[in-house]
């Protein structure tokens, strides 16, 4: 049908120096090799390249980076990505076999700061309101939308705007009692612009990523196996930070991995007792490793969930150093905060804590 093509888009080429917005981070596009291969990172290390498709205006495919272990926004190398110039929209949408758009990117001159507070006030905005006008990401619908049935709802409301005419009982019951909706007599005829479109396509990538359990819908993140991945995003994300050099510390890494508790007690130790911790110890797991001058990777294993609702996580896992075959039983807490899983304590040890930064942080906030 008509209103599901996608309508002929001016597209244009991705520049040096250009930034992408995702609702997560802030891409920069920093070279362009060979006039065709795009290399554009984040502040925090995340990395993605595109390569131009020959005689495809405005049409590159995701393609791996120079250090990144896997494709990002749960995507496959290969996919296409479509560079969108319509309507004063311009950005970047990459998409799934089918056609349907998995992730945002939005151009835009702001820093990384402005663009959260640019999120933050998008966030004020109901759904059901901006589905229609506003450009989506999938930060935005993880954070908004809880469930399943309400991104189904989210997306035919796009098309009831239009008057389309729903062949489903349930949502002919749905719309049938909202005031605005006048179903028109030929679904062939609605136009739909490329926000619209997009979003469509959007919620539906957003729709397939949802568990659905037999009592309601289960977001996947909510879900055991959703923590244990986030988990070892985190770990992940720790190895790389140390691995770009001695001057590096965890709190180099992106905000979100930390819990506002956890951002709370470092700065009442820091507050207490200024010569007891530094930014460099608060990964501390013993002397031997895991500390300011970790050389080694670390691989977070065994990684069990024991405890969780919808607010709070307790996980155990075995830290394994590669580099010298030592490991360690630790236990992780988590909390949910605005959409996201953030570490609450990063560690509590399983064996002897006498010098570590947490005992430190027991005796001067009384945890």
């Amino acid at each position: 049908m008509t209103f599901c093509a996608v309508m002929n888009v001016q597209a244009q080429t991705i520049q040096v120096g250009q930034k992408f917005w995702d609702g997560y981070e802030l891409y920069i596009v920093q070279e362009i090799r060979l006039g065709t291969i795009v290399y554009m990172t984040t502040k925090h290390g995340a990395e993605l390249t595109l390569e131009k498709i020959a005689g495809k205006q405005g049409e590159y495919k995701l393609i791996p980076s120079r250090q990144a272990d896997e494709c990002p926004f749960g995507a496959e190398y290969g996919w296409k990505v479509k560079h969108i110039t319509q309507e004063g929209e311009n950005f970047l949408a990459i998409r799934k076999p089918n056609g349907d758009v998995v992730w945002t990117m939005k151009l835009t001159k702001l820093n990384e700061q402005e663009c959260e507070e640019m999120q933050q006030m998008m966030e004020q905005e109901e759904p059901w309101n901006a589905v229609n006008s506003v450009l989506l990401n999938r930060a935005y619908l993880r954070g908004m939308v809880s469930s399943k049935q309400e991104l189904r709802l989210l997306r035919n409301k796009i098309l009831a705007y239009h008057g389309y005419r729903f062949q489903s009982k349930d949502l002919q019951e749905y719309f049938g009692k909202v005031s605005w909706y006048k179903p028109g007599n030929d679904n062939n005829a609605i136009k739909l612009d490329i926000i619209e479109q997009t979003n469509i396509q959007l919620i539906k990538s957003e729709e397939a990523d949802r568990t659905e359990e037999v009592l309601g819908d289960e977001p996947y993140w909510e879900t055991e196996e959703g923590v244990a991945e986030c988990i070892r995003e985190y770990f992940d994300a720790v190895n790389k930070t140390f691995a770009e050099g001695s001057g590096k510390s965890p709190f180099d890494l992106d905000k979100k991995y930390y819990s506002a508790y956890w951002n709370e007690v470092y700065n009442k130790v820091n507050e207490k007792e200024s010569n007891a911790t530094s930014t460099e110890q608060l990964f501390f797991v013993d002397d031997n490793h895991w500390t300011a001058g970790l050389e080694t990777p670390v691989e977070a294993k065994d990684i069990k969930v024991e405890f969780l609702t919808d607010t709070k996580v307790e996980a155990t896992l075995t830290l394994v150093d590669k580099r010298h075959g030592q490991s360690l039983k630790a236990i992780l807490t988590l909390d949910f905060e605005e959409a996201i899983w953030r570490i609450s304590n990063w560690l509590e040890k399983s064996h002897d804590t006498s010098g570590s930064i947490l005992v430190r942080m027991e005796k001067y906030i009384g945890r």
